[in-house]
């Protein structure tokens, strides 16, 4: 028969187990290379087996998207963080943030130069209070913001934004001009959209 005591260090590392799990302290690494927007929610959480993701519909008119999936982080990539979530338009990935904590902004900012260089686009003003930088990476751009808040219960956000997303936001700038972007390429449909971000006109995902 077992001992009182050895069932209690069961139980304690069953709870802690469980816990561990649910903030996510068995994440690995995450490749931010791997998400594109034709990416739908299964192979978004296929991708994430580790983590729990929960899903939900959004408020109706919210911008980022119909649908969110998210879950609690106890770190991102050696990093501390507190939440990861994606979003959703219609069915496909169209962009996901993840939360950053306060002081740990020159640390992901140090990573994020040694992992992708340096970066492809900075807003020189801020907008709502806020300047971005960003790198352009597989499947869509990465952004964070440049200056750590002098509030400390603001934390900071790691933003990636979805080609499809990219594309949305350039053919409504070409729109007001009369223009269009049929003929462009990826390429210059990209370069537009660095142009915009660089100019201090996206705040955060648009489309």
């Amino acid at each position: 028969m077992k001992s009182p005591k050895f069932i209690a260090v069961l139980l304690f590392l069953a709870v802690a187990v469980f816990i561990a799990f649910d903030q996510g302290l068995f994440q690995k690494s995450i490749d931010l290379n791997r998400f594109s927007s034709n990416m739908g929610e299964n192979e978004v959480k296929q991708s994430l087996p580790d983590i729990g993701l929960r899903c939900m519909d959004t408020e109706p008119g919210f911008p980022l998207g119909n649908r969110v999936c998210s879950a609690k982080l106890a770190s991102f990539n050696g990093i501390e963080a507190s939440q990861m979530a994606f979003f959703f338009k219609g069915a496909q990935l169209a962009n996901f943030k993840i939360d950053i904590p306060w002081g740990n902004h020159q640390v992901m900012l140090d990573k994020l130069r040694k992992d992708y260089g340096p970066p492809v686009g900075e807003q020189d003003k801020p907008r709502s209070g806020i300047r971005l930088m960003g790198w352009k990476i597989k499947g869509g751009a990465l952004l964070y913001n440049m200056d750590k808040d002098k509030n400390p219960e603001i934390w900071n956000a790691l933003q990636w934004v979805g080609y499809k997303d990219i594309e949305a936001t350039v053919k409504i700038a070409l729109r007001v001009y009369g223009k269009s972007i049929v003929g462009l390429s990826t390429k210059e449909i990209e370069g537009i959209w660095w142009e915009i971000f660089s100019k201090g006109y996206i705040t955060e995902a648009q489309g």
